[in-house]
């Protein structure tokens, strides 16, 4: 794995002076670029990868065969300002440029990446062949940008009051109930609250609180403010993207319904194939299912190769 700090560009420096990248696999392989949701990192690949099932040894996007690279997404660390998807795509291309990468082989994007993989088809189209974009549409869904602006006003009030932990730790949880479906906490939790302090811990309750913990060590309040207004920032154009496409939804995805990929795939210029599955982990099939979306991925990412 060759791991390397990027300077940003003085255009992009309220962002931050820099960022890091990291490019894996054989130098010769065609380069596909691996991206995430907000909290998806520059490791894509082996033990610590964010994405197995996906990435991986016999995964659609594999590091013994593909040079794969990912990204550590540029964000005002105090929360000021949001970069657009067309800026994270710019400080793509720049990787690319400092890889000694002309044009890549494919993008595969999942949620924001989806996003962010739209805007480099649309913006920079000679720099990739391909894009594959996962739950993620051609602009943000008027109630997926409802509960977000809560969220930010949640880490915000947070902030203001001292207490910026347990806000991002609340917002996180908010995020959770739209990532997943209401079948699968029926499936896992048992509902209700025990006693009669209102503040009492529910089974539910506690699972959000866990992944509210984690979250925080890989986000703090500033730079999910910035990230989580960048993807109510997202819009592109359809109509100006000749990038061939593969979109992948979810029945279930509340953030992202599938009358948006819809829509999306319909729009696109260039040819684009549309998959829309069942799934019992809506907005999050793309982590949870992931080697169900490999198998779909594969074949499009070995056209043309």
């Amino acid at each position: 794995m060759d791991e390397f700090e990027l300077v940003l560009p003085a255009e992009l420096s309220r962002f931050g002076r820099s960022t890091r990248a990291t490019v894996t696999g054989p130098a010769d392989g065609p380069v596909v670029i691996v991206l995430g949701g907000i909290s998806a990192s520059r490791f894509v690949c082996g033990a610590g990868g964010w994405w197995p099932g996906m990435v991986g040894d016999e995964g659609a996007v594999d590091p013994r065969r593909h040079r794969v690279l990912g990204i550590d997404f540029i964000a005002d660390k105090c929360g000021g300002a949001a970069p657009s998807c067309e800026d994270q795509a710019a400080v793509i291309c720049k990787v690319l440029d400092r890889s000694g990468v002309d044009q890549a082989h494919a993008v595969v994007g999942a949620s924001y990446g989806g996003m962010v993989a739209l805007s480099l088809g649309q913006h920079f189209p000679a720099r990739v062949k391909r894009i594959v974009v996962i739950s993620a549409g051609a602009s943000a869904h008027p109630a997926a940008t409802a509960l977000r602006e809560l969220q930010r006003r949640v880490v915000a009030l947070g902030i203001a009051e001292g207490a910026a932990a347990e806000a991002l730790s609340i917002a996180r949880g908010m995020a959770m109930l739209s990532y997943r479906t209401s079948e699968e906490f029926e499936r896992r939790f048992a509902g209700g609250l025990g006693g009669e302090e209102p503040l009492g811990r529910t089974e539910p309750g506690d699972y959000l609180r866990a992944r509210g913990e984690a979250f925080q060590a890989v986000m703090s309040p500033g730079r999910f403010l910035s990230l989580s207004a960048s993807i109510d920032r997202h819009r592109i154009d359809p109509a100006a993207i000749t990038t061939p496409a593969l979109l992948i939804g979810a029945e279930s995805d509340q953030l992202v319904p599938p009358s948006q990929m819809e829509a999306l795939a319909a729009a696109l210029a260039g040819p684009a194939a549309l998959r829309i599955l069942p799934s019992l982990y809506g907005h999050d099939m793309f982590l949870k299912d992931a080697a169900r979306m490999a198998d779909i991925v594969r074949p499009f990412l070995e056209g043309g190769q």
